[in-house]
């Protein structure tokens, strides 16, 4: 099920790549920015609560969360949907055309999929449930 209304969050990396705002906001998609909450070098276990907590998805290219065990349990514990980009060499263009091809099956995935999880967004734009877990 969806959260009241569709919210990506930005991790700090993203929330000033002007071609990915510009897709979430074609689409309609309500953005928020790590940096409009939070300062920079904020600890990712310091915000994923407030994520998790407010029923944001989560976009990152940081695929490595799912390896830092403090950090997966974050994500864990306060039920954060993230998808990241499987591929980190992207160029913001190419994350931007992926994410426009994914959006459709991100919102599916949300939809059907309770949190928490991670999903792998492609180059091409396909959207791949990596690890999900059983909410707490």
């Amino acid at each position: 099920m969806l959260p009241d209304s569709f919210v990506i969050y930005l991790d700090e990396n993203h929330c000033n790549n002007k071609k990915i705002l510009a897709v979430l906001a074609d689409a309609g998609v309500i953005v928020e920015r790590h940096l409009d909450h939070f300062e920079r070098g904020t600890p990712d276990t310091s915000w994923l609560p407030t994520i998790g907590a407010k029923g944001w998805i989560l976009l990152t290219a940081d695929k490595r969360i799912r390896y830092r065990s403090n950090e997966k349990q974050a994500v864990i514990d306060h039920n954060v949907r993230l998808f990241y980009f499987s591929n980190n060499e992207m160029s913001g263009e190419q994350m931007a055309s992926a994410l426009r091809n994914a959006l459709p099956a991100i919102k599916r995935l949300c939809e059907r999929q309770p949190a928490p999880f991670f999903a792998a967004i492609t180059k091409g734009g396909e959207v791949n449930l990596r690890e999900k877990f059983t909410a707490i």
